[in-house]
């Protein structure tokens, strides 16, 4: 089967070749909406013409920790301050034991641990919540678009 290329651009990324309508080639923002769709990152594009080339399509780097994988991965692992109190009150407990006389030593700890761990559950909460509204995105444009 042969295509026709008339009123069509040759428009490259990433190696790819993609013959698109003249009506999408010839506007930038059209052009970039054609393949957002496939790769989000292509929203912000660069878009190169050069006479008697191509169209090539340039993907700008985007900033470091914006998806929310790379945040994720970038963030250092981190338990929850009422988790690590509890630990402590019993590795304590196991060694020299709590009781009326030196429980009184640890009821600020505590207090603050209680504290520091609400925090902190809220703010997995709003990870949590931020990661399930997240748009899945492609990595790349399948073959044969």
């Amino acid at each position: 089967m042969t295509t026709s290329t008339t009123n069509k651009r040759l428009v490259i990324y990433e190696g790819q070749q993609h013959w698109l309508p003249d009506a999408i080639a010839l506007d930038d923002q059209l052009l970039r909406d054609a393949f957002t769709p496939l790769c989000a990152e292509l929203a912000n594009a660069e878009i190169e013409r050069k006479e008697g080339e191509p169209i090539r399509i340039i993907k700008k780097p985007g900033r470091k920790g914006t998806s929310p994988l790379e945040s994720l991965l970038t963030n250092p692992e981190e338990v929850n301050p009422a988790i690590q109190m509890c630990h402590q009150l019993r590795q304590h407990q196991m060694l020299t034991g709590i009781d009326w006389r030196n429980a009184e030593q640890w009821a600020g700890q505590i207090e603050e641990a209680i504290a520091a761990g609400t925090v902190f559950t809220q703010a997995v909460n709003h990870s949590l919540k931020a990661l399930t509204f997240c748009t899945p995105t492609s990595g790349g444009i399948p073959e044969g678009f």
